[in-house]
């Protein structure tokens, strides 16, 4: 039966739920049940941007009601991705050497070891707006294209004598993680707002979010990485860094694991709860997410040890499954004037899908046969040496 069918059979039946699946639906259902809070008007005329009129509400720092000037980042088609590979087909990551990627595949740290910038966090170069705070039309990330933009000089300064990346390549790294970042914002808040759904199906209309976010900056928040959703969000770019990296060993995965090296490196350097996102990475994430859960539901932390919270946590929240928007649909806006807009555009020629998948324009073919070439000669010696000893241990097929 066809799906138009199959909704009309159960609309004959009275089976088909009055409320939609739409999200806009659920935002204004929200909305009515009085579990948002006023988040103010964020638009300001271009060119005008003022922060210091920019108004606070409910307690919330001054990024939910922000002035900014903002453009919407679109993702773009097939076609345009086709001609854009196309454009640059014979460009190459600039300043690059091979044997530079060479010796990030062997040992990534060590590539790291005498770069030493001042890591800036993620929310100083961008920030998630909640959609628990009207106007509905303003929620999403929220990308600080000038903040970036100055960032980034800083770290292409400094990673120069490195050899490994091209300002391009290395502004679309920069862009990856704090857009991951960000979006798992998008996941706390979409976690809550499930809960929020299921207890209000069982009679319990609970400002879940809304309580958590006023509760998790306060001095009431005693747990020892507080805030723990900094934490969790660092180390959850850095593990989508880790799971773009899961191809052939090439420039990409010698230019993402040296970053990894790098920012790891750095954390410490960062705000409280930013800094402690090393106890959460790779399948760390677990227990991080099983005390987060506690937090959402206004638990103690031995509610982690009375319910089985980790299975939740391993299964559902890190890995967006509870996610209301997935990320290349999620609404993402530059902010910044004309001319910072340009120079990002330039750098970045598709951003949704730069920070969505890491994809870059650039050829890197030359570096990644060098690196295949190098891991061919690698093993051929290893077997040499391996055939030398049986030969001196007087080990014969005989």
């Amino acid at each position: 039966m066809a799906t138009g069918g199959i909704a009309k059979s159960l609309l004959n039946l009275g089976l088909m739920p009055e409320l939609s699946q739409d999200l806009d639906v659920l935002l204004n259902w929200l909305h009515e049940q009085e579990l948002t809070a006023q988040g103010g008007c964020m638009d300001v005329v271009p060119g005008s941007l003022n922060a210091e009129k920019a108004e606070c509400y409910s307690g919330e720092r001054v990024a939910i009601a922000q002035a900014t000037g903002r453009q919407s980042v679109q993702r773009l088609k097939q076609r345009e991705l086709k001609a854009l590979k196309e454009r640059f087909k014979n460009t190459q990551p600039s300043g690059v050497t091979e044997e530079a990627v060479w010796g990030a595949v062997q040992d990534p740290r060590t590539a790291v070891r005498v770069l030493d910038w001042n890591k800036l966090p993620a929310d100083a170069m961008a920030f998630y707006r909640p959609f628990h705070y009207p106007p509905f039309d303003q929620w999403g990330i929220y990308l600080l294209i000038g903040p970036l933009l100055s960032y980034h000089r800083r770290l292409v300064e400094l990673s120069g004598k490195q050899r490994l990346y091209s300002p391009e390549v290395l502004m679309h790294l920069v862009l990856f993680e704090v857009f991951n970042h960000e979006f798992f914002h998008h996941l706390v808040e979409s976690t809550a707002t499930t809960l929020e759904v299921l207890g209000a199906a069982r009679g319990d209309k609970i400002p879940l979010y809304l309580n958590y976010r006023q509760w998790a900056r306060g001095e009431q928040n005693t747990y020892p990485h507080a805030p723990l959703e900094e934490a969790l969000a660092n180390a959850y770019a850095y593990n989508s860094l880790s799971f773009i990296s899961r191809i052939k060993a090439g420039y990409r995965t010698a230019a993402i694991k040296t970053y990894q090296a790098a920012i790891r490196k750095h954390w410490h350097l960062e705000p409280k709860g930013y800094r402690d996102a090393e106890y959460y990475i790779d399948g760390a994430y677990v227990p991080g997410g099983a005390h987060l859960l506690a937090q959402l539901l206004g638990r103690p932390a031995s509610t982690v040890n009375e319910t089985p919270l980790s299975c939740i946590a391993k299964t559902v929240m890190p890995n967006g499954f509870t996610a209301m928007m997935a990320k290349p649909d999620i609404p993402t806006y530059l902010v910044g004037n004309s001319e910072e807009l340009m120079l990002f555009n330039k750098l970045i020629p598709a951003p949704n899908e730069a920070y969505t998948q890491l994809f870059w324009p650039y050829n890197t073919e030359k570096f990644d046969r060098y690196v295949q070439e190098k891991k061919e000669e690698e093993k051929k010696s290893k077997l040499l040496a391996k055939q030398r000893i049986s030969s001196k241990q007087g080990v014969f097929p005989w």
